[in-house]
């Protein structure tokens, strides 16, 4: 088996990394099978003083490489030129052209978890290297659908999730097609159309730390967030498992293209991104191993103390929205006494 170092998730972003044959339990303790170097560190942007190397060291890291990031772009300039339907047949509503967005959207879900699922879960490609917890899928455990995670975060996703997010697809197809949305070209707003790009992980960022934290209060969290949170060992499946109300508010974030200038392939990233990307974060390993001398930068330890601990780190490493209003996480014991103060107090009877 290859053994690779363990890399700092914030120094190399989501990016292919050089690495050796050095052993990787170095990153284990008490509570992790690995971790990343510890405390995390806080995402560069908006920090003060400035850190200008840092915070381009940070896009670079995030884009020039072959990182999700860039997988996903790639992906949506693919889907704008081959896998999405005529404008003009989406000026008025059909199910043949819903169901084709319905279809695209399934299928990708499909090879993207699935496909995880197995190198990680099920054919166990790279054993536990650079796996977070020790533990497990839950099996007979009454809590899920059928009494099996696997197979509840499965008919969560693609039942709820993919329809969900192809109903949001269908209403912003229809503002593209009957001109009810600015649509820019590359040619007409170059600066603009790349530019975009590099903020669209920073609103997204917004959009889920405040709906999170939203999600997180006990009585919504009890009718509703749970049926996430019920994946504390969290694995590809995991991250769109939600219930319809969490997937109507999560992917909702997709209507603000009915208001800002955009081209259709930012729509179709966003979408991505907000799916397909769920996949990978809740992976439940750092890095995927694919070969000798490289790997792909995919899991969240940010989001994985989430699941763990609950009551931190609402949103993700793009923006330090969690630092900022006090709910950051950064994997030090003295967060973690922290963190389990302010669950008992939300939580309290």
């Amino acid at each position: 088996m290859n053994l690779v170092r363990p890399i700092h998730s914030q120094q190399l972003g989501r990016g292919w990394v050089a690495t050796d044959n050095e052993h990787l339990k170095s990153g284990a303790s008490k509570e992790w099978n690995w971790h990343p170097n510890l405390p995390v560190a806080v995402t560069p942007l908006f920090s003060w003083p400035p850190r200008p190397v840092a915070t381009f060291n940070w896009f670079t890291n995030n884009w020039l490489p072959m990182t999700e990031f860039m997988i996903y772009a790639l992906m949506a300039w693919a889907t704008w030129g081959f896998l999405v339907p005529p404008l003009e047949q989406m000026q008025t509503f059909s199910w043949n052209w819903v169901l084709q967005l319905w279809a695209r959207n399934l299928i990708l879900m499909i090879i993207f978890a699935q496909g995880l699922h197995l190198w990680l879960y099920g054919w166990k490609k790279q054993g536990d290297d650079f796996k977070f917890d020790r533990r497990g899928l839950a099996k007979k455990a009454r809590i899920f659908l059928w009494d099996d995670q696997y197979w509840d975060n499965v008919t969560y996703t693609l039942l709820s999730g993919v329809s969900i997010w192809t109903f949001y697809d269908a209403i912003v197809w229809m503002g593209y097609a009957n001109g009810w949305v600015n649509m820019i070209t590359l040619e007409s707003h170059p600066i603009w159309f790349f530019a975009l790009f590099l903020l669209m992980p920073v609103f997204q960022s917004f959009h889920f730390y405040w709906l999170h934290r939203a999600l997180h209060i006990p009585w919504v969290y009890r009718r509703v967030h749970s049926v996430h949170h019920r994946s504390v060992s969290i694995a590809p499946w995991s991250g769109f498992s939600m219930h319809p109300i969490e997937h109507i508010g999560y992917m909702g974030l997709l209507l603000i293209f009915l208001l800002i200038p955009a081209h259709p392939i930012h729509f179709i990233f966003m979408g991505y991104w907000l799916a397909l990307a769920t996949a990978t974060s809740h992976a439940g390993f750092e890095n995927l191993v694919l070969g000798d001398k490289a790997h792909l930068k995919i899991g969240s330890f940010h989001h994985q103390l989430h699941h763990r601990y609950f009551e931190c780190n609402y949103g993700n490493p793009e923006m330090p929205w969690d630092n900022w209003f006090g709910s950051y996480h950064d994997g030090s014991p003295e967060a973690t006494e922290r963190v389990r103060e302010t669950k008992k107090r939300m939580h309290a009877k």
